[in-house]
């Protein structure tokens, strides 16, 4: 149990510095990394996928919390698109994520597969527009556009068991967001896809019996306790990192460790 703790703390440390970093909730790490930590300690069985996504999603809370504050103070958030964005995206966490426990666990592992390698060969490929200027001037688009796109990315968010940043960051800047302002801005909509997608795992699972020990739901309450305790302070270092350091090479490096992890999930 110590060790499992240990391991677990690990995982929340390294998983709120990228969540403060990237603008992302940190599930591109904590769900492979959980897949890999309950099939050791054999908690789980054939839940073992939803379970991981759902855990994943519940610590994004705590991550997204500590990183929004920060990238807040800084007046990285461009409110007046994330409250846009923010109803469709409830409403697509929650229905994307009450709709898992009829998906097959290995559907959901693959999802995340194609997901790591396309999210990490966009970062190794294209690094070179992320340091860029972007124009001040936002496209303004129809209101229902941005509900509609927060709902998608919602679904996706849910399916995969991530806060859904990496999908909100080219968004944005495709509406002329910049850079910074299009992380920040991520990084605090990633706590409605949490809380959405928490809530819908926590009902989806609440009358399966063979869920480990201190569950709720599909949420292994130990895990996401113990990597929220490591990951809510390190997520404030993350930002502030990505303050002072230049981007470029964090995100390729970033982009090669996705693509390490899918390899490793392919061969498992």
């Amino acid at each position: 149990m110590i060790i499992e703790f240990i391991i677990l703390l690990c995982i929340g440390a390294l998983a709120g510095l990228l969540a403060g970093m990237f603008g992302i909730g940190g599930g591109a790490l904590i769900v492979p990394a959980l897949l890999m930590l309950l099939d050791y300690f054999g908690h789980g069985g054939q839940w073992i996928n939803h379970i991981a996504v759902a855990s994943s999603l519940a610590t994004i809370i705590g991550t997204s919390l500590s990183s929004s504050w920060v990238q807040n103070k800084n007046n990285n958030i461009v409110w007046s698109i994330l409250k846009k964005m923010v109803l469709g995206c409830i409403i697509g966490t929650i229905g994307g994520s009450y709709m898992t426990p009829y998906i097959p666990g290995i559907w959901l592992k693959w999802i995340f597969i194609v997901f790591l390698i396309y999210t990490g060969s966009k970062f190794i490929l294209k690094t070179g527009k992320v340091a860029k200027k972007q124009d001040n001037q936002s496209t303004s688009l129809p209101n229902i556009i941005y509900v509609f796109i927060g709902g998608l990315i919602g679904v996706f968010a849910a399916l995969v068991g991530v806060g859904g940043g990496v999908l909100v960051v080219p968004f944005l800047k495709k509406c002329g967001v910049d850079m910074r302002k299009a992380i920040g801005t991520s990084a605090a909509f990633t706590l409605p896809v949490a809380l959405g997608g928490t809530i819908g795992y926590i009902i989806a699972g609440w009358n399966i019996q063979e869920l480990p020990e201190y569950s709720l739901g599909f949420v292994y309450l130990p895990a996401v306790l113990s990597i929220m305790l490591a990951s809510i302070p390190m997520a404030k270092v993350g930002v502030q990192i990505t303050q002072k350091l230049p981007i470029n090479k964090l995100i390729r490096y970033f982009g090669i460790f996705l693509l390490l992890i899918s390899v490793k999930l392919i061969v498992s």
